[in-house]
């Protein structure tokens, strides 16, 4: 196989054996890796049955085609499980420098299944895999726990995916985060959908690994070495100058904050206000006064990580400082206007392994539910210093924590207004505004893993110009709803593909240019004009998991009532988002039926998926 180390590594943690078997060479060329062969993993494994949290939920590590090569920022991993947050398939992609490694080490993926009667972690060097005790990395920060097992194997090359405590108590929204100790790189966090709290019931706090590259590991096989050189090459001449990678290694994802507040994009006061000083958190400001350097992921140019020592009197470990959604969640969200304040909550999200979108989220609908006396902790909008008791207290689960490691769904049940919590599915959704950018409500409602931004990050698209005019993908009215479901559903397929090589979604190389270094690596026949097949497979495939797990269209894929009430004094202009005509439009152009959300038998068979086809139609 062309591109691929050909090797999945199984963990099962209940007997503690280890084996390996060939990667599925047609699941492969069907969904090429990363996020879509982890899911076609995924639907063979688990049904409605299954217990996110139990040892029959697999979870699930993979690397794609472009890993531990000379393409630029393809060596992110992804992480799929049941997700304990939403009951729906799990994702979460991570950056960092742990999927190159673990292919090196001769591996395109993990499934781990079981669970450990002991807390242990996996060590995968040298050509040998083991798992070894962990008792004396409980409650070990996700740093410490990397920093403590370099330390304990003499091995500072090590990259280390781990979990905090948030992760080892079972939040719902606990995070993955691997680091290494190259003092450059930028932290990897598998964030969303609880993927550390499945890593956690399976009592594993950690990956290590280490690739080799060499005996007893080859090097990468590439279908194609010249033209994918080629490829390579005109991808690194134009990513220097390109608009994207200059803005992002200036300010950092939160460089846009300004402009994004502006519009409407940026939420304030858990969704209800339109108006906030965004400067004073913003990514721009950030680089005045608290930066101190940049960190970047396997073989990037963008370098969009913030080197940050010091916040709020703290020292940040391993000096990694926010980003957008951190910023976002911990700043305007919960009239949080101090920078550093909201720098250090999220850095110590990052140490207690919680995802900071999702925790951000919770805490401030918390805040919401105190000012309309529905709670009655004393917790204020602004209140940063309760905020950092919260934050504690919910990787603990201790107190008030315990509830709010829910999640924000779960919150709203409890006190009998789930409908003021706002999520998609369960998950919490991303720091872009439906009512500022309309496309972003049909992603929301249409993500397979709940509300996501990175199943379709169209807040690029409109209104900040960053189209693909090779399939139509171009800007428009941002307020627009109708004639453009059928370019946002390219959009999620050409996404799909990215997440599964796995790429970086940051820098902007032509379309082209990586379908070529694709075809050149694998030897797989596409083109321009064929690519968006392999990501259309894959949507459709994570649908038909979803439905396999009782997923319900028609009671489901709406938007949360807070976003349903405009915003007269914001940037959104009052606008709100009427979606079922939206929805009625994609769904015409996905082939999807209306009244049960499946999508028809014919489209699954012209996408070659009989199998699906038979489990959902009979």
């Amino acid at each position: 196989m062309y591109g691929y180390a050909g090797k999945l590594l199984i963990v099962d943690l209940s007997s503690g054996e280890i084996s390996a078997e060939p990667l599925n060479a047609k699941y492969a060329a069907q969904y090429i890796g990363g996020a879509g062969i982890a899911a076609r993993y995924l639907y063979d494994a688990i049904d409605a049955r299954t217990d996110p949290l139990g040892a029959d939920n697999p979870l699930i590590f993979m690397t794609g085609p472009l890993a531990a090569t000379a393409a630029p920022s393809a060596g992110r991993f992804v992480v799929v499980a049941r997700s304990p947050l939403t009951g729906l398939y799990g994702e979460a992609n991570a950056g960092n420098f742990f999927g190159p490694e673990l292919k090196r080490a001769g591996y395109d993926g993990i499934l781990v299944r079981g669970k450990s009667p002991t807390p242990v972690y996996l060590l995968i060097r040298d050509g040998a895999v083991e798992l070894r005790e962990a008792n004396h990395l409980r409650g070990k920060t996700t740093f410490e726990t990397g920093d403590l097992i370099r330390a304990d194997t003499g091995d500072p090359k090590l990259t280390v995916a781990a979990i905090g405590p948030a992760g080892e108590n079972l939040v719902k929204y606990a995070l993955i985060l691997a680091t290494n100790a190259r003092p450059s790189s930028k932290k990897g966090i598998a964030g969303r959908c609880g993927m550390g709290a499945v890593m956690g019931s399976k009592n594993l706090k950690a990956i290590a690994v280490r690739g080799t590259l060499g005996a007893p590991t080859p090097k990468i096989a590439l279908h194609d070495p010249v033209a994918f050189m080629a490829a390579v090459r005109a991808a690194l001449e134009m990513l220097p100058d390109d608009m994207s990678t200059q803005m992002f290694r200036a300010t950092g994802t939160a460089g846009g904050m300004d402009y994004l507040g502006m519009i409407g994009d940026t939420p304030a006061k858990y969704w209800t206000q339109g108006t906030f000083d965004w400067e004073k958190i913003s990514g721009n400001t950030l680089t005045e006064t608290l930066l101190a350097g940049h960190a970047s992921c396997h073989a990037c140019l963008v370098a969009c990580g913030r080197k940050v020592p010091r916040a709020a009197g703290h020292a940040l470990p391993h000096a990694e400082g926010p980003e957008y959604e951190t910023l976002a969640a911990f700043g305007s969200l919960m009239l949080v206007d101090n920078l550093e304040a909201a720098t250090y909550l999220g850095s110590q999200c990052d140490a207690l392994g919680l995802d900071a979108i999702s925790a951000g989220s919770t805490i401030a609908f918390a805040m919401l539910l105190r000012e309309q006396g529905i709670i009655g902790d004393d917790l204020r909008w602004g209140d940063a210093a309760r905020v950092e008791q919260l934050v504690q207290l919910i990787a603990r689960r201790e107190g008030i924590g315990d509830a709010l490691a829910e999640g924000t769904r779960a919150l709203g049940a409890r006190y009998g207004v789930e409908g003021l919590a706002v999520q998609v599915n369960g998950l919490e959704p991303a720091m872009h505004d439906p009512r500022a950018l309309a496309p972003m409500a049909l992603v929301y409602a249409t993500s397979p893993i709940g509300a996501s931004h990175n199943q379709s990050d169209y807040y690029w698209v409109e209104p900040s110009g960053r189209v693909i005019e090779e399939w139509g993908i171009v800007a428009g009215d941002r307020f627009e709803t109708l004639g453009k479901a059928a370019s946002i559903a390219k959009h999620q397929d050409w996404r799909s593909i990215t997440s599964s090589l796995a790429q970086c979604i940051f820098p902007n190389p032509p379309v082209q240019t990586v379908i070529e270094m694709l075809a050149a690596a694998t030897g797989y026949p596409m083109t321009l004009e064929n690519a968006l097949t392999w990501g259309e497979r894959i949507w459709n495939l994570k649908r038909a998991l979803n439905l396999k797990l009782g997923y319900n269209a028609r009671a489901s894929e709406r938007l949360p009532e807070l976003l349903m009430r405009g915003l007269a004094d914001s940037g959104s202009e009052g606008h709100v988002v009427e979606l079922e005509p939206m929805l009625r439009e994609y769904y015409a152009a996905r082939d999807w039926d209306w009244a049960t959300g499946k999508p028809r038998r014919a489209k699954l068979l012209a996408l070659d998926l009989p199998e699906v086809a038979g489990e959902l139609w009979g």
